[in-house]
């Protein structure tokens, strides 16, 4: 009984201090407040050696992509809409004229370009494709094949372009094969589900902690000078997160200038963050959608990293499977393959960021590497990284992050009945 307790307290404290870590790491980069649009950090820790005489020689990649405009209208016009008919009734304080000026510069910035992919985005893919090929250059080498293949979306197809394009001018004999089609959609997005009849709806849930943890009144009073003009005529919340969700964005657009994040506190940042990653944290990882929903739509792309890797290792071929889609495939992924800090669940809405944090797994450009290193006697190792960081899965390896290809490919295959 006393062993028990003390595991249940180790646990207790584990998620405390995730909690508490994340708290600290936006606090300090309020940037990551932005989650999901969080602007790619790139690789955050060394890579560890391979074991003697392994050497990359192929690479599965899953990515999304890179830094883009808000894609939603709304966003832009919403809180201009809302500050422009405060200031016109003699309401907004100077700081509410200040704030009203950069929304709408924003506003400006991002018209005629809704989710379009931004230079930002182009330049992020062309350094992850260039800090590939240098850390595991062996894969690249002669006359390697690399085929990419992308959603039919013009930011992930841009992406692609930028990608690519890096790693052939780094190595003009790569053969490369590109392409973006219907037809190989079920590797690179696919939402599909069980049909079992889902026991909430994101967006519900959403909505019900967004009421509970954001508090505007301090932030209405800074920008407002009527009281009573803001009880009657504003919803206070829902400007809130308008405000928020428009400013953590100008990351992403080389805005910074015209960004208004510090008319917010450390505490209501972090609670605007905790909606938006409870969002994705429902929408990828909680166990029902996680069983019915991300499960059904990631097999086929689980099985087709294996096919492909199985081929290129079967015919002695260097290169590379690239693949470029969005967020809410990416996420999937990262949680159906087990990796490292995707797997954990709560069932406390307000703490699931103390297991699951969404500008880890997917920050603009994120992206799943599965590398493969074979030595002379032809035994093959793979790692796993996320965003570029080096990240375990649910099997033990003598050798980790290192793991041996075929246990890997079993445990997978078995676990999703592929």
């Amino acid at each position: 009984m006393k062993k028990y307790a003390l595991v249940i307290l180790s646990l207790l404290l584990a998620v405390m201090a995730g909690a508490q870590g994340v708290r600290e790491e936006i606090a300090s980069d309020p940037w990551k407040a932005a989650g999901l649009h969080y602007s790619y950090p790139g690789p955050q820790s060394v890579q560890t050696k391979a074991p003697r005489g392994y050497k990359p020689f192929y690479i599965s990649h899953f990515g999304r992509h890179g830094s883009r405009w808000h894609i939603n209208p709304n966003n832009y016009a919403a809180p201009v809409a809302t500050l422009s008919k405060a200031d016109s009734a003699g309401v907004l304080s100077p700081l509410g004229k200040e704030v009203l000026a950069k929304a709408e510069a924003l506003a400006e910035d991002g018209r005629d370009r809704l989710g379009e992919l931004t230079p930002l985005g182009m330049q992020q893919h062309s350094e992850v494709a260039e800090r590939m090929y240098k850390n595991f250059k062996s894969a690249f080498k002669g006359k390697a094949v690399v085929t990419a293949n992308s959603t039919l979306s013009p930011r992930v197809m841009i992406s692609m372009f930028y990608f690519c394009n890096t790693l052939k001018g780094l190595n003009p004999k790569i053969k490369l094969f590109v392409n973006s089609s219907r037809r190989d959609s079920r590797f690179v997005s696919n939402r599909e589900n069980t049909g079992v009849p889902a026991p909430y709806t994101v967006s519900e849930e959403k909505a019900k902690l967004k009421a509970e943890l954001l508090k505007p009144q301090r932030l209405m009073g800074t920008l407002f000078t009527d009281e009573k003009y803001v009880e009657k005529n504003i919803d206070q919340v829902q400007l809130m997160w308008q405000l928020y969700y428009l400013t953590v964005m100008v990351q992403n657009c080389g805005m910074e200038s015209e960004s208004f994040l510090d008319i917010f506190t450390a505490d209501e940042l972090y609670d605007c963050w905790r909606v938006e990653n409870y969002d994705i944290y429902l929408f990828a990882a909680e166990p029902w959608n996680r069983d019915n929903v991300s499960v059904p739509s990631c097999k086929p792309m689980i099985s087709h990293i294996i096919e492909k890797a199985d081929e290129a290792l079967s015919k002695g071929r260097r290169g590379a499977t690239l693949r470029f889609s969005h967020d809410s495939y990416l996420v999937p992924m990262a949680v159906c393959l087990g990796l490292e800090g995707c797997t954990l669940t709560s069932e406390d809405p307000k703490d699931c960021g103390s297991v699951f944090a969404d500008y880890k797994i997917s920050p603009m450009c994120g992206n799943i590497q599965i590398v493969f290193f074979k030595n002379r006697k032809g035994s093959v190792l793979v790692k796993f990284l996320l965003n570029e960081n080096e990240v375990t899965i649910p099997l033990e390896s003598k050798t980790a992050p290192y793991y041996p290809w075929e246990e890997v490919k079993a445990y997978y295959k078995e676990k999703y009945n592929i």
